[in-house]
């Protein structure tokens, strides 16, 4: 496990260029010692590192992932976090600090001996041992962002269908998932210390490292749109070519904001979730920002979703921009991606039971699962790929108060006479009835056609997603009439 407190192929030891030490208020052969020289790091690091894979952070050096910057009136860790320091750097890591041996390799496999890279990885051990953070340790164990639940519960779907549980998938694929779910779970030190490994690691704090300062709430961009680069990240930016930043985002809204659940989760509870949409808490566009919007104008008054409509949207179907797809492949290769906005049916309409029931549209993203895609693992093939859409609801995080879909006409920001009844609908239904017969204009290309999966071969993917196309089965008209 990659973190970036100590590194593969970093030696931990620099006994013989003691003159190279820019740090002499510690000596070279403790933790501090070492980890507070750049330059001796620099000089012994023999790799350059795997670099930032998510593209979201300039990538660190090996050297910079590891070194402790000290500011100007600090003089070890114990300037930094004075509360931690009293635990000592092995106290946390284990391994040998300071040791005696002579020449760079003996030292380094001294030091070395029973080190522990992340002391999080086990966070009843590491961050929740003795009187520390017991109850947060034990919750964020279990919760959806160490575990991946819905990753969990949609192979499990795929691979055994229906009522088919996680923990009884076939060793051979269940080792496979877990050792490419690690790349991607969050441990205590990846949101609180360090880069997350996705980036490449290091330490948080500035663009070129950190200082390994606990950081009680974590900064967005070496956390939170670091790991969610592809999508929440980019799209919160504005940085894919047809869309702009999102609204919140020029508000000076940050994650937290709007995400005020708990991320350290629930407890054993939370293996329960099927999706990201179940923890509970999630953000949620209604409350309590916009709970006194559903009569603010017509569009809401024909559309909200759970007041009466029979057609209710989810809020980004009018409000979202385009979002990045991706092509299929996903565990041999997930980055081929594609920009589209496209709305589909939500299969959780009128099901009770499940998130989101309540809107019949809803806007869709692209997930790159396909029926091999666990060939390595040596599943050839899922058996129920058929039963779970690979185009699955998404909460674009790129919202804009006037889109295609909600200016009507260029002058109804100005003028509320600028739209009625009678012409609302033509930036956003597939037609319109004039006289009893069918008018366009036609914006098929807002919604998910057969003919999408066609253009980006995704032809083996059709039946998968007949609930969600508009015109699955072949019949156009039932998109809106005989749902």
């Amino acid at each position: 496990m990659l973190l970036p407190i100590l590194m593969l192929g970093l030696l931990f030891w620099q006994c013989d260029k003691i003159n190279q030490n820019t740090n002499p208020n510690v000596t070279e052969q403790t933790c501090e010692g070492c980890h507070t020289n750049l330059a001796a790091l620099t000089t012994l690091a023999t790799t350059t590192g795997s670099g930032d894979a998510s593209g979201a952070l300039a990538p660190l050096s090996p050297a910079q992932r590891v070194h402790i910057e000290l500011g100007a009136d600090q003089h070890g860790f114990s300037d930094i976090d004075s509360t931690h320091a009293r635990m000592s750097c092995a106290g946390c890591h284990s391994g040998q600090s300071p040791v005696a041996e002579a020449t760079d390799a003996n030292a380094m496999s001294a030091a070395h001996q029973g080190l522990v890279r992340d002391p999080s990885v086990d966070p009843q051990l590491g961050c929740g041992g003795g009187l520390c953070h017991g109850d947060i340790a034990r919750r964020h164990l279990t919760s959806i962002h160490r575990q991946g639940w819905g990753e969990k519960a949609q192979l499990a779907l795929r691979y055994g269908g229906a009522g088919y549980s996680y923990s009884n998938a076939p060793v051979e694929l269940s080792s496979g998932f877990e050792a490419n779910r690690l790349l991607q779970s969050a441990t205590c030190g990846q949101c609180h210390i360090s880069r997350p490994i996705v980036t490449g690691g290091g330490f948080a704090g500035s663009a070129t490292g950190g200082n390994h300062q606990f950081i009680r709430k974590p900064n967005i961009d070496f956390t939170c749109t670091a790991c969610h680069s592809n999508t929440v990240g980019i799209e919160w930016r504005g940085e894919l070519a047809s869309e702009t930043p999102d609204l919140h985002e020029s508000f000076g809204f940050t994650c937290k904001t709007c995400h005020t659940e708990d991320f350290h989760g629930a407890g054993s509870s939370d293996a329960d979730l099927t999706s990201v949409y179940d923890v509970e808490g999630i953000a949620s566009c209604y409350t309590p920002c916009h709970v006194n919007d559903a009569t603010k104008n017509i569009f809401h008054e024909k559309h909200w979703a759970g007041q009466g409509s029979e057609s209710g949207l989810s809020c980004y179907v009018c409000h979202g921009q385009a979002i990045k797809h991706f092509e299929s492949g996903y565990v041999s290769d997930y980055t081929q991606t594609y920009e589209a906005f496209k709305i589909g049916f939500n299969p959780n309409y009128q099901q009770a039971d499940q998130h989101h029931s309540n809107e019949k549209w809803s806007v869709v993203r692209h997930t790159p699962v396909t029926r091999d895609a666990y060939s390595e693992w040596g599943i050839s093939a899922l058996p129920y790929f058929d039963e779970v859409p690979t185009y699955q609801r998404t909460s674009p995080h790129n919202l804009q108060r006037w889109t295609s879909r909600t200016l009507v006409e260029s002058s109804w920001i100005d003028s509320s006479a600028a739209y009625n009844e009678n012409t609302c609908w033509k930036n956003c239904h597939l037609h319109n009835l004039v006289n009893g017969s069918s008018a366009g204009p036609y914006n098929y290309d807002h919604f998910l056609m057969e003919g999408d999966l066609d253009a980006h071969d995704q032809q083996d993917e059709k039946l998968a997603n007949a609930s969600v196309t508009v015109d699955g089965g072949g019949n156009l008209c039932n998109a809106c009439h005989a749902f």
